[in-house]
């Protein structure tokens, strides 16, 4: 059963400007720090606390949120924001899981290749595997992913599916540098193809790696 969520706040008694919010939930892996709402970039909580009138600056560094104002903006008012958006934000499908700040805490570190590896290892393959199939990297090229697709994926008339709403859609969320997953699978030589190679038709994936 998850922890009763808990919020305490402390103004800082050398700049009254600065107040820090600690929280018993991960709020960011690492360090981030934003001074306006257009550098919030995918950060769907620091969006939402500029949107509060007074703040200016906003610093997410694991369980803690350190937020700035304004002089003429009173932290009893701004607290009780800053709160709901926490609150707001940490029961949304927003939050991080267990899962994502395990992974994210594997990946700080590694480099792109190695990042995906570890993604196809322990997110991907694990479902994958329950029908029967695989993924394998082939290369990782101008922020271009590259997999070939094995086993029960291959031939499979989901593979697309599986490709652009699973695969694809974890390596990008985790390793935004990624531009493309692309799938340089032979279907027709699958076990099971969904479509028969001649000379009138074309392969699935014509990327080559």
């Amino acid at each position: 059963m998850k922890e009763e969520l808990s919020i305490s706040s402390e103004v800082d008694k050398r700049n009254p400007g600065i107040c820090r919010f600690t929280v018993n939930r991960t709020l960011h892996i690492g360090t981030a720090t934003f001074d306006s709402k257009e550098e919030t970039g995918r950060s769907l909580l620091a969006q939402k606390l500029f949107e509060i009138e007074g703040i200016t600056r906003v610093q997410l560094i694991g369980h803690l949120l350190v937020v700035s104002k304004t002089p003429e903006q009173a932290w009893p008012v701004l607290n009780q924001q800053v709160r709901e958006v926490l609150e707001a934000f940490l029961v949304s499908a927003f939050a991080l899981s267990e899962e994502q700040i395990e992974d994210r805490m594997m990946l700080m570190g590694r480099g792109t290749k190695e990042k995906i590896q570890y993604l196809l290892a322990h997110r991907i393959n694990p479902g994958v595997a329950e029908h029967a199939g695989f993924v394998e990297l082939v290369e990782v090229r101008d922020n271009n992913v590259y997999v070939r697709l094995g086993g029960g994926c291959q031939g499979c008339g989901a593979a697309d599916f599986t490709l652009r709403q699973g695969i694809e859609a974890i390596i990008r969320k985790e390793v935004p540098e990624i531009l493309r997953v692309l799938d340089v699978t032979n279907h027709a030589a699958g076990t099971n193809p969904y479509y028969r190679s001649s000379k009138y038709q074309t392969p699935r994936s014509t990327v080559q790696p």
